[in-house]
């Protein structure tokens, strides 16, 4: 005697993988979002530290020349890894006679968020 049950097809059904995609399809797009996050995070980081670079490298240029150090406001633009970026620099008197306090912004070009802002301190002629 046979039993109806041995003839039965062995395998998933239907809802059963549609569940399966289902779990499977949320997880890659989870996975989607953190791998996006962190190519933000990894650009922002590489555009701190090409501002961070310009940053320096324009103090130390101010500061090289004691005898034109002045007052004010010196702004420009400086290529650097592909990209253009817009620097200014604010000096500004101390209470202290012949120092000066600089203080830089750098930001890319064209965009009002500024990605570093240094200060520095240095001696001119008074």
């Amino acid at each position: 005697m046979r039993n109806g049950n041995q003839n039965a097809e062995k395998g998933f059904t239907l809802v059963e993988v549609l569940v399966a995609m289902l779990i499977f399809s949320t997880a890659i797009l989870g996975l989607l979002k953190a791998g996006t996050e962190n190519i933000r995070a990894v650009n922002y980081i590489e555009d701190k530290l090409v501002a961070g670079i310009i940053a320096d490298n324009q103090l130390i240029l101010a500061q090289i020349n004691k005898d034109i150090i002045t007052p004010g406001k010196k702004q420009d633009f400086v290529k650097m890894a592909g990209r253009i970026w817009q620097w200014e620099i604010k000096t500004e008197k101390t209470s202290q006679t012949g120092f000066y306090k600089m203080t830089i912004d750098v930001r890319p070009e064209g965009v009002d968020q500024i990605i570093v802002k240094r200060t520095a301190f240095t001696q001119g002629r008074p």
